[in-house]
């Protein structure tokens, strides 16, 4: 029977009716087990006001030690849990389970994985708990914190390295779906999505998936597979699909996703000179940056950017360095805003439905500051208030139901994963459904990504 990575979030982990309902699960699993754990409910959230509250800088070495305590204790619960059913199993510190990191405090990269602890403790019949979101840092060994999402990258990691049938992320949704499904009623769950697909959608702020798990799975063959811990049913497998079909000249949609607490910043003067250097420094995808402008040799041009509100002291010591330097001549920030993205394939900018959404929203009322579009999203910024109409009219716009009341399209293939390990656990039970073909939103150009 293959073995398989069970990864709880927080809201998994929220309680300890919720903790016990794990445990139960991982009992019940029909073959050997790994368990990745989050911190409980909002315990990070929690233990970084209390940083702030104590300094206005946090030192990065400290705040990674401090942070690391909510997965400890998830750890521990749910292995006293599962003592608890009869199940043995033993809780894993970053420090026990052999992940290995660049070094870097609060945002380190998984540089390498040793599953031999991890894999001793699997043939021995215990269930390894792992503490998600942490590594130890390769040399230093020092302890370190993963960038957002860290758990689900924790557990990507490991079932790489142990050759895992597949990663389960259980959360408190259902799978993947063309929208938040608490704020659009009319959103369906996705059986089924590429990497490619969900790397984007995480980018523009799906948070049921970090994207640098994503990518993990991606460069390592891993099936993924998105579900509820509250309930039985599938969710959304993650896999090397092939890519759905852009067949009849036609453009797909696949989701309308949205993020809020942005902030938007202008660069004025930009020098020619500048640009590489620039372009490098906001490629870095901790923190990340949406670039609204395309970096243009215009010595009188400005560049417009959007970050996490959080970010923003991080970005204004990157920016001090580059003014210093000459990169430009002023800074000027704007927000609170939000993002609204219309994610598929095959878009480009002389696209009727650009002009269709933008219309759309100011025709409800939704006043548009930027539009940007590539080959796999049209996104627009607003401000937050309107984030949830915005969200709400584009959803009905370009993924509600045909008048035929059926899902729209229906491709009746079954995705290949990447590589031939990558199996699904219990294939006749657990093989994902064939994937609804995404909704066709009108002809497409040659702007599509590779």
């Amino acid at each position: 029977m293959d073995l398989v990575i069970q990864k709880y979030g927080g809201t998994s982990l929220g309680d300890t009716s919720r903790i016990r309902r794990a445990a139960r699960r991982i009992a019940a699993a029909d073959g050997p087990v790994v368990a990745v754990v989050s911190a409980m409910g909002r315990t990070t959230d929690s233990l970084l006001d209390l940083a702030r509250d104590l300094t206005d800088s946090p030192h990065a070495r400290e705040l990674d030690l401090l942070l690391s305590t909510g997965e400890q204790a998830s750890a521990a619960a749910l292995a006293l849990a599962l003592h608890g059913l009869g199940v043995p199993a033993r809780s894993f510190s970053a420090r026990d389970c052999g992940i290995v990191t660049d070094g870097v405090h609060g945002r380190a990269r998984i540089a390498n994985v040793d599953p031999a602890p991890i894999r001793a403790c699997v043939e021995s019949g215990v269930v390894p708990v792992v503490t998600g979101f942490q590594g130890v840092a390769a040399g230093s060994g020092e302890l370190t914190t993963l960038s957002r999402g860290g758990s689900d990258t924790t557990a990507v990691a490991l079932a790489a390295a142990l050759r895992a049938g597949a990663c389960e992320i259980f959360t408190d949704v259902e799978g993947v779906f063309t929208a938040d499904p608490r704020h659009v009623a009319e959103a369906r769950k996705l059986d089924h999505l590429s990497y490619e697909d969900m790397a984007e959608l995480a980018a523009c702020g799906a948070a049921v998936l970090a994207r640098s798990s994503v990518e993990y799975a991606s460069a390592h063959g891993v099936p993924v597979h998105v579900r509820s811990s509250m309930a039985e049913t599938a969710g959304t497998w993650v896999t090397g699909l092939d890519a759905a079909g852009l067949d009849g000249g036609r453009s797909t949609a696949i989701s309308v996703v949205h993020r809020t607490g942005q902030l938007r910043c202008r660069l004025d003067g930009v020098t020619p000179a500048a640009l590489t250097t620039i372009a490098a420094t906001l490629a870095d995808p901790v923190p990340p940056v949406d670039v609204l402008d395309p970096l243009v040799a215009d010595p009188s041009g400005s560049l417009r950017f959007l970050v996490d509100g959080t970010d923003r002291d991080l970005i204004d010591g990157v920016l001090a360095g580059l003014r210093a330097a000459g990169a430009f001549a002023g800074c000027h920030w704007s927000g609170p805003m939000g993002t609204v993205s219309l994610v598929g394939r095959g878009f480009c900018p002389h696209q009727p439905e650009v002009r269709l959404l933008a219309d759309t929203l100011r025709t409800h009322g939704v006043v548009v500051r930027d539009v940007t579009v590539d080959a796999r999203r049209i996104s627009v910024t607003c401000a937050e208030h309107d984030v949830l109409d915005a969200v709400t009219h584009l959803h009905r716009l370009f993924l509600g139901a045909p008048a035929d009341g059926h899902p729209p399209g229906h491709r009746p293939a079954v995705p290949k994963p990447l590589r031939s390990h990558a199996r699904t656990p219990n294939a006749a039970a657990r093989a994902p459904a064939p994937a609804p073909e995404p909704h066709r939103v009108g002809p497409w150009c040659t702007a599509r990504s590779g």
